[in-house]
């Protein structure tokens, strides 16, 4: 009897080693015949905070995301600093570097509501140079509405990056008046220049706004917000003249 129960002891546990080996040997089999082959999901809805689309170099391409895990933006291999972003769909180029976005957010704070919803496209290795901007602001029954296509331009070479750093740099001036001055100063050379305006200005006027290199207003052509057409010529000390003349 003793012996009897040996032999099924040990039958017992041939059995499950062999049970183990097994499956150990299938799941290989079938984790190795899956390497190296494209994986598909095929799904009629997707519910999720954010979707990453990565290049075959594992760099970023594509981020659609939520507010709170909205990507920081990402130049030279390395990203920026974390901070708010809206809700949207962030564009990579094929190096991984941001080059645009689709965005949109409504904010209610002490009684001021905004809305607004923007679609850029950025300079190489800078900020956005094209954009597409709807933005609404609500406060004690009275609205102020900004709409249109925009064109900027940045300095030949400029680098966000390095206009980042000199920017943070400038900002731990202890001297509140010398900081906003040098701040204004830095940015004024380095930021961007408006060069067009098509759309729908805060005083409601309609039309096409041109600025030379220098960001400076040079030729309106649009209907104000009483309905008169206006075509301006401005100098390059700001003073306008209405090539229409009233009749």
């Amino acid at each position: 009897m003793q012996q009897t129960d040996k032999s099924l002891k040990r039958k017992v546990n041939f059995l499950m080693y062999y049970a183990v080996i097994s499956t150990a040997v299938c799941m290989v089999f079938l984790l190795s015949s899956f390497a190296g082959k494209d994986k598909t999901l095929t799904a009629d809805e997707l519910t999720v905070k954010r979707i990453t689309v990565i290049g075959e170099d594992n760099q970023p391409r594509i981020v659609l995301s939520n507010e709170t895990r909205q990507h920081s933006g990402r130049m030279d291999g390395k990203d920026f600093k974390q901070r708010e972003r809206p809700a949207g769909i962030i564009f990579f180029t094929n190096r991984g570097d941001e080059c645009g976005g689709i965005v949109a957010a409504t904010t209610d704070k002490d009684g001021q509501v905004n809305h607004g919803m923007s679609f850029t496209m950025d300079n190489y290795r800078d900020d956005q140079v094209i954009q597409i901007l709807n933005d609404e602001t609500y406060e004690k029954g009275k609205a102020e509405i900004f709409r249109g296509l925009m064109v900027n331009e940045y300095p030949l070479g400029s680098n966000l990056y390095e206009k980042v750093a000199k920017s943070e740099e400038l900002a731990k001036i202890q001297d509140p008046k010398e900081r906003e001055a040098k701040l204004a100063e830095f940015w004024a050379k380095a930021g961007a220049k408006r060069r067009l305006l098509i759309g729908r200005t805060v005083n409601s006027d309609a039309g096409l706004f041109l600025r030379d290199a220098n960001g400076k207003p040079r030729m309106n052509i649009y209907v104000d917000k009483d309905g008169n057409p206006k075509i301006e010529v401005i100098d390059d000390k700001g003073q306008k003249k209405n090539v229409l003349l009233p009749q």
